[in-house]
């Protein structure tokens, strides 16, 4: 598993396997992250659920994969952080495998959730 880019450490993100050996994404908010009003911006939300989602998928078959379609709902945009995300795969067709995952704030209620479409692709040798 990837655990490190510098888009990571930009934004803050911390990624890592859990007991479960789930790949879980994290991040403690900073004031320059957050919206003028202190709430957290919904593509902050999309971006941990499009990035929980691809590693999962991607660990789980241990091949890279992009993103086709990802679709969110959002029930909390306030700033209750810390967040942590988690995803699992709900289905795979051959190249085309889809994903589910949620963000949880720091009393573990769902604030978000996600599915998505990705496309495994060929690795280069």
């Amino acid at each position: 598993m990837r655990d490190y880019s510098a888009f990571f450490a930009h934004i803050g993100f911390s990624k890592h396997l859990d007991k479960e050996q789930r790949v879980i994404l994290e991040i403690s908010l900073t004031p320059e992250i957050l919206n003028d009003d202190g709430t957290v911006p919904s593509g902050l939300f999309s971006t941990m659920l499009d990035i929980v989602i691809g590693s999962t998928i991607g660990d789980e078959l241990q091949q890279p994969t992009s993103t086709i379609n990802l679709n969110m709902n959002y029930f909390d945009l306030s700033d209750r952080g810390p967040y942590t995300s988690y995803a699992w795969v709900t289905h795979q067709d051959g190249k085309i495998v889809i994903g589910e995952g949620v963000v949880e704030d720091s009393r573990q209620r769902v604030v978000a959730k996600g599915s998505g479409t990705f496309k495994v692709l060929a690795q280069n040798k």
